[in-house]
């Protein structure tokens, strides 16, 4: 009840929270609603990581290339001769073999690597060989050695250049089975997985096991590390010789981003990151295809102002509607009180009127005068809480007394102007006078003492104009302003019974 009428009659008041808890709404509704097409951006984006990373496996482990050097190593007789056997490298046959298959494939070297870990005989476009180095350290001679094909990613000791070796097992037999008896191994340059990289327009890394940015569509990003660059951390990945001479006179540089799966704020900007494996048998571990969307040109702005000001408007609309619905109860409130209040009134006035009809029974039932007096007197302790009280009729001489109630010895004669009384009834005007009054000589006595009165109440007797007497009564209290109405009103009653 208070606070709907504290809020019906402070109606900007309420307006100032409507429109708070709307931008409050706004905020909530837009931020929600750029989160959610941020995460459909983020799994929209790690489906298509997991495709380009299928992709990346069908350039690579899955490809016609590793294919073909797979099907050499099982079918190819001279491959498996040399392979096994002490003769001279770089045989004719073997070279346009193997230059056949490189041109084919489009690759930059082909090359035999006998089971002692030597490479025996290679063509490379360059015109520069490698027969004769010993790659028994490189991780896809140990891998194909224990019989998996495999993809080697690495940085050239010689040329610097990034590049992806596919490495296939060679067999004694025509069936793969057995431990391979040497290794056919197929370098090509970075180009088709680059393109891959760049073919989303969104920033791509491929990721080392060890944390490495080994190609990027960024090329900025190309060479630094994923996490925290430690000591540790850098000698590890000196040790592998992977990565050429990359690091041997410099520290690697640290991303300026987490690459964690997820949502990613750098450089000022508000990354999506999604990642897929691709597992190239790596002994080392599986490398990552990491994809990061710029959320701030595929989720703008601005992108959640329709959200905001749809969830703003619903919010003035319900407060303009619980407002309305609020001074409407304030209404009903407000004139079910005044409805209460009416029906107070008109109850306290039938009672005023059965109380004046009591008084103007009482003294019609007297048998005289004095009776009609002494029964008003007596109807004024009753209703108004009169303990003393007198009656004076108007004379020649002034005032007479007429009747008294519980009064000891009250004057038999006042003139007008004479004390309150007569100063009252010679301005013919009635009065409430406090206690201490000048002129106030009543005194409420009982047989346990005695006290001096709350107020006194004074008024002429008239009728039509002509002084017919005063009264006064001695009253523990003033009376409320009900009381002192009603009091009027009962001297109308006896004005008429003073006459009679």
């Amino acid at each position: 009840m208070l606070v709907i009428e504290r809020i019906a009659k402070h109606p900007l008041r309420a307006w100032a929270v409507v429109t708070l808890l709307a931008m409050a709404a706004a905020s909530l509704a837009g931020s929600r609603y750029r989160d959610n097409l941020e995460r459909g951006r983020l799994e929209l984006l790690n489906i298509d990581v997991q495709r380009d990373a299928i992709s990346a496996m069908s350039l690579t482990l899955d490809s016609n290339l590793m294919g073909a050097i797979s099907l050499l190593g099982l079918i190819e007789p001279d491959i498996k001769k040399e392979s096994t056997e002490p003769i001279p490298p770089n045989q004719p046959n073997i070279l346009a073999l193997l230059e056949n298959v490189a041109r084919s494939q489009k690759i930059q070297g082909l090359f035999v690597v006998g089971r002692d870990g030597f490479v025996k005989s290679s063509w490379d476009e360059s015109g520069r060989p490698s027969t004769g180095i010993d790659v028994r350290f490189r991780p896809y001679y140990k891998e194909s050695m224990a019989g998996r094909n495999n993809i080697y990613a690495a940085v050239s000791l010689a040329r610097g250049d990034h590049a992806l070796y596919f490495a296939a097992p060679v067999y004694a037999g025509m069936a793969r089975s057995g431990d391979p008896v040497g290794v056919v191994v197929a370098r090509t340059d970075m180009e088709k997985l680059e393109r891959l990289l760049a073919r989303s327009g969104q920033a791509a890394i491929l990721l080392s096991p060890q944390g490495v940015v080994f190609a990027s569509s960024r090329r900025e990003w190309r060479g630094m590390l994923a996490g925290e660059v430690t000591l540790a951390r850098v000698a590890q990945i000196r040790a592998v010789r992977q990565f050429g001479k990359l690091f041997e006179d410099r520290e690697p540089r640290r991303l300026p981003l987490d690459i964690a799966p997820g949502m990613v704020t750098a450089e000022g900007r508000h990354y999506a990151v999604a990642s897929a494996t691709v597992d190239w048998h790596d002994p080392s571990g599986s490398w990552q295809l990491v994809v990061l969307e710029d959320l701030g040109q595929s989720v703008p702005a601005g992108s959640g102002v329709p959200a905001a000001a749809m969830a703003a408007a619903v919010v003035v609309l319900l407060g303009a509607a619980g407002l309305r619905a609020v001074r409407s109860q304030a209404a009903q409130q407000r004139a079910h009180v005044e409805l209460e209040r009416v029906a107070q009134e008109q109850e306290l006035r039938a009672e005023r009127k059965m109380q004046l009809a009591q008084v103007a029974l009482q003294m019609q039932q007297a048998e005289d005068r004095q009776a009609r007096l002494a029964a008003f007197l007596d109807q004024c302790h009753r209703l108004f809480g009169a303990m003393q009280g007198a009656i004076y009729g108007a004379d020649a001489n002034g005032l007479a007394l007429a009747a008294s109630y519980a009064s000891t010895a009250p004057p038999q004669h006042l003139a007008l102007g004479e004390g309150l009384l007569g100063q009252c009834a010679l301005e013919r005007q009635a009065r409430i006078v406090g206690a201490g009054a000048a002129g106030a000589a009543w005194s409420i006595r009982s047989g346990l003492g005695g006290a001096n009165p709350g107020a006194l109440l004074l008024a002429p007797v008239q009728l039509r104009g002509r002084l017919l007497g005063a009264v006064e009564l001695a009253l523990l209290q003033a009376p409320d302003a009900a009381a002192y109405e009603q009091f009027l009103s009962a001297l109308d009653l006896l004005a008429i019974n003073m006459t009679e």
